[in-house]
């Protein structure tokens, strides 16, 4: 079980070199890939920027091995962009090359999306297999794991119907990438019920907290997030630091250990840019005192 934090936050206004500097100085050697983090290739347009398509993978990749660094996963947002959703060929070609690219940058684990792929409550294996099926023949052949995280708006909220959805696609390399504070925000309990739904089937971890949003309680704009759903529809969610919050970290940290994880731990602040340096400091610190390592990948607490 190793520390990571995600490249997403500093993305849109840091290079790759210098998250991978930022999230040193944490004692952090392994980074979520987002497109935005890896430069476009010399003489490329761009298709979208959440996309693979046309960046200097290889480029990436020796970014990485001077600093020393790993690449914990490889993110696909594609179904955050209604306009990608909507193309279910450009979104299958462009899921199957986020599968390569996290071969190329030795990741193990393509965390992606549903979202706009199928908001509500609603879907079909059918069509949910048109858009993951030339991925899961890529993941397959690369043995990469597709890792499908939950949101509070989409088909993923309920870890019931994640589960259903996950061994619908018929893969060992199909499973789920799992955030308790999503499950929260979506009105399940994260910890300890959506975990034991779904233990057998979790491949990465995001490591984040959350709340109700309440300016009464002395909450601040730019730590606000998305809207609630479930029995906390009509609330908006407040992102404090892990060790804060309405979810029980401790507990899932010490459960993991205990169940043995092997994958990734993943911070995941949400926050404005300015902001994340803060929060990379917070929850590191945290998390050392919970028993990761520092420039390490042991884990000194095994009760």
């Amino acid at each position: 079980m190793e520390l990571a934090i995600s490249g997403e936050g500093l993305g849109s206004v840091r290079t790759l070199e210098e998250i991978l500097e930022i999230i040193g100085a944490e004692g952090v050697r392994a980074i979520e890939i987002w497109p935005e983090n890896i430069p476009v290739r010399d003489g490329g347009t761009l298709i979208h920027k959440r996309l693979y398509a046309n960046r200097d993978i290889q480029r990436a990749a020796e970014i990485l091995d001077r600093a020393g660094a790993k690449a914990a996963c490889v993110c696909f947002g594609a179904g955050f962009a209604k306009e990608l959703a909507e193309d279910r060929e450009l979104f299958s070609l462009e899921l199957a090359r986020a599968v390569r690219t996290a071969h190329e940058l030795g990741a193990k684990v393509v965390n992606h999306y549903c979202y706009y792929v199928a908001m509500g409550d609603e879907y079909s294996v059918d069509k949910l297999k048109g858009y993951y099926s030339r991925a899961i023949e890529e993941a397959e052949k690369y043995g990469i794991y597709l890792a499908l995280e939950n949101e509070a708006h989409d088909i993923t909220k309920n870890p019931v119907q994640m589960r259903e959805i996950v061994e619908a696609m018929d893969s060992e390399y199909f499973r789920t990438n799992y955030d308790a504070t999503n499950y929260y925000q979506a009105g399940y309990e994260g910890f300890p019920y959506a975990y034991e739904v779904l233990k057998d089937l979790i491949v990465h971890v995001h490591i984040k907290n959350g709340c109700i949003y309440c300016l009464d309680h002395g909450h601040k704009e730019v730590y606000k997030g998305g809207a609630m759903t479930g029995r906390y529809s009509g609330e908006y969610i407040y992102y404090p630091v892990a060790s804060d919050g309405a979810v029980n970290v401790d507990g899932l940290i010490r459960r993991l250990i205990k169940d043995d994880y092997q994958g990734y731990c993943s911070l995941e602040p949400h926050t404005i840019p300015e902001l994340c340096g803060e929060y990379y400091k917070a929850e590191s610190e945290y998390l050392y005192t919970r028993g990761f390592s520092p420039h390490s990948t042991v884990l000194t607490d095994k009760k």
